[in-house]
């Protein structure tokens, strides 16, 4: 690819600008009033969430960290949704008190609307996160049939509605908002269409004029074969105008993997091959922790960039480190991989560099790509990094 020193990561930000585009084409047709809230946990590399700032989407948050770097990457508090059951409680009320989207997942969060109802004098607007129960139906797409969402408040069991009662009666406290986003394993289309019908539900039971919708993120983005962006808007927004006005209520979407995932590349170089009795090793300087953090892929977009025409039965590729879980293919019937040879790992943005360990190797150099040049945005991690501040 370049002469630059492997590993490292590459960021098309043509790709990306273009998935952000399409995206927003998708809402602004399908829908009209949207909000694109980029998932902050999937890739919070600072020039990705300054670079999506400035196409207009909001920062969607989960803890205060994360809130804090969105404060620091010049996003205003009006332009971030906060989520998850782990919010501080200082960053809650001053998201609350400053205009953010905040939806409420945790019971705790209701003892602080409480707390600022009786201490602030302000308006309170919040949203609240229903969980979701599609194990029943929808079996084979949930991650957990026999135990459901770790998230949100049940409608089945009623705990929603109680919670939907115990805000109402708390002065100066409104119901703005309900957030829906649900793991999916297939990411499929009528998931989705599921997700907008229960958010007509809520609004249905409970009479609240909701101004927005969010439906949270998990889409499928830049993968061939798979729904597209129109797609997916035009489920939900079919659902949706069954008991909503695309007029007074504004859709969020929450995307991370559908924005980032594409448009980066993995690049290593083969450091070592040897043969065992079972097959050949071939050793890169990268690892499955830097393109499969949670060693779960089964298969990876890839290209082999080597002079080698002559093919090779089998190739087992291997990481840097000392984990016999390491192994991050077999190669079947593929050009015969040499040292010095580069593999280059396609569609790798998303949780992989925000669950990259510091575990043996530091984090590696990620570069832009503008279609003519690279730049630098985040250098090789050492060992001055690592420690920070001398306190020996």
């Amino acid at each position: 690819m370049t002469n630059m020193t492997t590993p490292y990561f590459v960021i098309d930000k043509m790709e990306l600008d273009n998935n952000v585009i399409s995206l927003q084409q998708a809402l602004a047709d399908g829908w009209g009033r949207y909000i694109i809230g980029y998932s902050f946990k999937t890739n919070s590399l600072p020039w990705v969430t300054k670079h999506l700032q400035g196409h207009h989407c909001f920062a969607e948050v989960v803890s205060s960290p994360e809130y804090e770097l969105a404060l620091h990457m010049g996003y205003d508090k009006s332009q971030i949704i906060f989520n998850g059951p782990v919010k501080g409680k200082a960053e809650f009320e001053d998201a609350v008190l400053s205009g953010a989207i905040v939806n409420i997942d945790s019971r705790r969060e209701i003892e602080w609307v409480r707390d600022l109802s009786r201490t602030s004098g302000s308006i309170i607007n919040v949203g609240i996160r229903v969980n979701v129960e599609l194990e029943d139906e929808y079996s084979d797409e949930m991650g957990y049939p026999d135990d459901g969402s770790r998230f949100g408040f049940s409608l089945s069991t009623g705990d929603f509605y109680d919670v939907v009662t115990e805000l109402q009666s708390v002065p100066n406290v409104r119901i703005t908002g309900q957030h829906l986003h649900l793991t999916s394993k297939t990411r499929s289309l009528k998931v989705y269409q599921q997700l907008a019908r229960t958010a007509c539900q809520v609004k249905r039971t409970t009479a609240i004029p909701f101004s927005y919708v969010d439906i949270g993120g998990g889409f499928f983005g830049g993968v061939p074969g798979r729904p597209s962006f129109r797609e997916y808007v035009n489920v939900i927004a079919n659902e949706l105008r069954t008991e909503f006005d695309p007029e007074e209520t504004t859709l969020i979407v929450e995307p991370g993997s559908a924005l980032i995932a594409s448009p980066v590349t993995f690049v290593t170089e083969v450091i070592d091959v040897k043969d065992t009795s079972k097959s050949r090793i071939v050793t890169i300087d990268g690892s499955r922790t830097n393109v499969d953090p949670l060693m779960i892929k089964t298969k990876h977009f890839y290209d082999l960039n080597t002079q080698s025409d002559k093919l090779k039965d089998k190739q087992t590729i291997v990481g840097f480190t000392c984990m016999e879980t390491d192994r991050i293919m077999v190669l079947r019937n593929e050009r015969e991989m040499q040292v010095g040879d580069q593999i280059i790992f396609k569609k790798v943005g998303a949780y992989t560099m925000s669950l990259n360990p510091l575990f043996i190797q530091y984090f590696p150099r990620v570069y832009v790509f503008d279609g003519d040049s690279y730049a630098l945005v985040r250098d090789q991690w050492a060992i001055d990094e690592f420690l920070q501040k001398n306190v020996w």
